[in-house]
């Protein structure tokens, strides 16, 4: 068994009287039973979750599987490039204007699906759950295994969903794609008029042959386990072994939801060890991320551990600082 490498998507922009020039492609991958990866230099047609398609310089198209390719070397739009700095610079509406401006001209469609996935992230980061719920059923029409499930705006508590969010997620129960109808019943779980459809929707989605829905539907179901009281110990350790077994990119949501077990067992060290993960390994989603630190320093405050509770929550406000759970880092911290 191989350790699964990481993306990495390096940035080539060139540019000759105002109009890109394609350069040729780098893939870099590691073949099966090799010691060491390989670079291919071509044309990349096309990259999903389940595999990358190169075309060779002078020679025929290949497949390369997704969890083999280690770094993509590529030309991107300028926009594209002022988008993420845009991004990592938190201004958030510049980074979505560049990033749909830069989906305007960029011919190709995985590329189209990464410019996707940063308008999810900056969404989610600005609190726009419709907008997000659209983008990402964008990226995941043309890739229903994307890399980039881990950023998916599903609904991880028991609250009900209200507004636009659940005007937008009602039509999705009943839609012909698996992707839209998980999205949809996970935000209308707990509706008390929608609910029991979604529930059962949800039961079914957990036999889907596409394994990311089908995982990602069983683990939505355990919130309605946690929301019964019908939590026990060896339950969550089947959920930990469930985890285990599930890709990283997809452990954010469960891991939340087996910590939250753990705290409503009476296990509050374990349950704020468990709420960390997200905070150190499994941090995409960055409205989960913040939630789930922000109860590992509530937790850890309760057990008399207030300079290490203090410590989180100023990591909260610096990593998140426009989220809801900041706000209530910052509350917290006023009234230590």
């Amino acid at each position: 068994m191989h350790t699964k490498p990481r993306y990495l998507f390096a940035v080539v922009s060139m540019w000759i009287s105002s109009s890109i020039v394609f350069a040729q492609d780098r893939v870099t991958y590691l073949p099966e039973g090799a010691a060491a990866p390989i670079t291919l230099v071509g044309e990349v047609l096309d990259s999903t979750g389940e595999e990358l398609r190169l075309r060779p310089s002078g020679g025929i198209p290949q497949s390369i599987p997704a969890d083999r390719v280690v770094e993509i070397e590529t030309h991107y739009d300028p926009s594209h490039l002022k988008g993420i700095e845009f991004f990592q610079n938190d201004q958030l509406q510049e980074a979505e204007e560049a990033f749909r401006a830069a989906l305007k001209r960029e011919p190709r469609e995985w590329v189209d699906r990464e410019l996707l996935a940063w308008l999810t992230r900056s969404y989610l980061r600005e609190g726009q759950l419709t907008a997000a719920l659209q983008s990402f059923r964008e990226l995941v029409s043309s890739d229903p295994l994307t890399r980039h499930w881990g950023l998916a705006p599903l609904e991880w508590s028991s609250r009900q969903v209200s507004g636009g969010l659940r005007q937008a997620a009602k039509p999705l129960v009943v839609e012909s794609r698996a992707t839209d109808r998980l999205l949809g019943a996970s935000l209308l779980m707990f509706d008390p008029i929608a609910g029991p459809a979604a529930r059962a929707e949800l039961n079914d989605l957990a036999r889907n042959t596409n394994p990311r829905i089908s995982k990602l539907a069983r683990s939505q179901l355990w919130r309605l386990t946690l929301s019964t009281g019908e939590v026990t110990q060896n339950r969550l350790i089947n959920w930990q072994d469930d985890i285990d077994a599930l890709p990283v990119g997809l452990r954010a949501g469960p891991q939340f939801l087996l910590a939250k077990g753990y705290e409503q067992i009476g296990l509050p060290r374990l349950a704020a060890a468990e709420y960390l993960k997200l905070t150190i390994l499994y941090s995409e989603h960055e409205v989960l991320t913040a939630a789930a630190t922000l109860e590992a320093a509530r937790l850890i405050g309760e057990t008399g551990l207030t300079q290490e509770a203090d410590l989180l929550y100023r990591e909260l406000l610096a990593r998140f600082p426009r989220s809801d759970a900041a706000k209530l880092a910052k509350n917290q911290m006023l009234t230590n």
